[in-house]
């Protein structure tokens, strides 16, 4: 009875062996993966590509996911101006649902492997940038900062900026996006298209630029000869345009993530950047 007492208590999570450390009892005994690291990778399609397959308006097909929440499709974040996205099955159940065949050129649109960028010396992309959505913490392509308004993340995330003429130098600027309402990275580069970011980040940095420019600086001071002197806002758009930058960028979950994401790059790129 005394053997068998003894594999009872040293097989009991209840009663610790005697000379174990004890845990503390905030600690947790291991750490779960959160469903959002677990299943990201399954919902792949974004709203607006599926809508593009299934043959339907983006603002319907939300419409539609945030009357019925599917389990084919989530929410990311789960609130009000939060992206959808959709699996590939689920795709394929909706596509059939209304009578559409999955053609090749779709079908590899919604299957297209989101590409694993290095942090250093990416080759410049000569396609059009994908519409497709990244999983969270990867690299996009290098595109045209022209062209990222289109398809830049409504995450929030960092971006990095390089000079299109010197991609060897490396990132010249790096900058981060929170929540922004639903609008992530979009919405910060918005800001930047419109020309109303001119006296911080990014705008700034490429107005000061611009403005030791002889040839820009000219071509501002003909127009206000003329009497067609810009507009302050479009100006700032210029500044950026001469700029000739390109620009990629990694989602995350949270604006923290972001924030700690920009640190550590600035830290790491520090010498050659814009950032003060």
């Amino acid at each position: 009875m005394a053997a068998r007492a003894v594999v009872v208590r040293k097989c009991s999570p209840q009663v610790p062996v005697p000379g174990s450390p004890k845990r503390p009892p905030h600690l947790p005994l291991r750490a779960e993966p959160s469903r959002q690291d677990m299943y990201m990778d399954d919902y792949a399609v974004s709203a607006e590509v599926a809508a593009a397959i299934l043959g339907m308006s983006a603002k319907t097909l939300r419409q539609r996911l945030r009357d019925e929440r599917p389990a084919g499709a989530r929410q990311i974040p789960p609130q009000k101006g939060g992206n959808w996205f959709l699996q590939q099955s689920y795709v394929e159940q909706l596509a059939q649902n209304r009578g559409r065949i999955l053609t090749p050129k779709t079908e590899s649109l919604a299957r297209r492997p989101s590409p694993a960028v290095p942090e250093k010396a990416v080759p410049r992309s000569r396609q059009a940038p994908s519409p497709a959505h990244l999983p969270h913490r990867v690299w996009s392509e290098w595109i045209p900062l022209q062209d990222a308004l289109a398809v830049a993340p409504r995450f929030p995330g960092v971006y990095v900026c390089r000079l299109a003429r010197e991609p060897e130098r490396g990132p010249v600027y790096i900058g981060m996006a929170g929540e922004r309402k639903g609008n992530g990275l979009r919405g910060r580069l918005a800001i930047y298209a419109s020309g109303k970011g001119a006296a911080s980040g990014l705008g700034e940095h490429a107005f000061d630029r611009a403005l030791e420019d002889s040839k820009w600086l000219q071509a501002r001071l003909d127009e206000a000869l003329s009497g067609t002197a810009m507009r302050a806002t479009k100006a700032a758009r210029s500044a950026l345009d001469n700029a000739g930058l390109e620009v990629r960028w990694k989602t995350v979950e949270t604006r923290v993530e972001a924030l700690e994401l920009e640190m550590e790059l600035i830290r790491e790129y520090r010498s050659g950047l814009w950032n003060r």
